[in-house]
């Protein structure tokens, strides 16, 4: 598909689930500029919550300000692959130097997970669990590689994928914003085609519901993308809402005549 007729339909929606009594999650996206970002916090005295706010609402307005000059300026793919990196890594510099100045906020950190489209591609970083999804012709595939132990063990040889989804290790991340002076970002650019669905989502729901029951939902869409993305919580929800719960959709249109 060229790049001139590339249009993106983009929701999201995040919950507290069951049996946490506040969120930590935190989305945002930009519709008409095809930007997504979505983060899972993590500390005690609510501190995860504003690592969270404090990630997405700083890549964000990065992406948001790249996005607004490059029309006058255009850049490379890999040009545009390192700003997203460094807009993390700067999110990452951030989080941590609040975190050293205050006690009740030390030791707070987030995942991130960060996708902008441009002409036919996705362009994303992300740091720790929280993942991004393709959904083509009907298949779901994951296209994010997890920053955790049980991705680790996954690697290694100790799980299969099935395995590692019952298995007892806790979620342990290996990398997140805001726990350490620096940071090491993945980056990914992928080509797009007319119908993609890309899915951000957090834990508490890639956790909570099988990919296959994604894949069904994702099949079973109709025109309002909300709607789906709240049936992916509520099916979270429904099987047991363990954690915060967060999701974006976003659909890959041609544009018409």
């Amino acid at each position: 598909m060229s790049e001139d007729r590339i249009q993106v339909q983009i929701a999201g929606c995040t919950d507290t689930g069951l049996r946490r009594n506040h969120n930590e999650d935190h989305i945002g996206f930009n519709q008409k500029l095809g930007i997504a970002v979505l983060a899972d916090g993590m500390g005690g005295h609510q501190a995860g919550e504003i690592a969270a706010h404090m990630a997405v609402e700083s890549v964000l307005e990065h992406l948001q300000d790249l996005a607004d000059r490059q029309s006058s300026r255009p850049i490379t793919g890999s040009q545009l692959l390192e700003f997203v990196s460094n807009t993390i890594s700067y999110s990452n510099s951030m989080i941590y130097q609040a975190a050293e100045a205050l006690e009740e906020h030390r030791g707070m950190g987030t995942t991130l997970v960060a996708a902008i489209v441009k002409g036919s591609q996705i362009y994303a970083g992300h740091v720790g669990d929280s993942r991004l999804y393709l959904f083509r012709d009907g298949a779901l595939k994951r296209i994010t590689r997890d920053h955790s132990l049980v991705q680790d063990l996954v690697d290694r040889g100790f799980y299969t994928e099935e395995e590692a989804r019952m298995a007892s290790v806790g979620h342990i991340v290996t990398r997140a914003l805001g726990t350490k002076a620096d940071v090491e970002v993945d980056t990914i650019q992928h080509e797009l085609q007319q119908g993609d669905v890309l899915m951000l989502c957090s834990d508490g729901l890639s956790d909570m519901v099988a990919d296959w029951l994604i894949a069904d939902s994702l099949n079973e869409r109709n025109e309002n993308l909300e709607e789906t993305a709240n049936k992916l919580v509520e099916l979270a929800n429904r099987n047991g809402g363990k954690d915060n719960i967060s999701v974006i959709l976003m659909q890959v249109h041609g544009k018409s005549d």
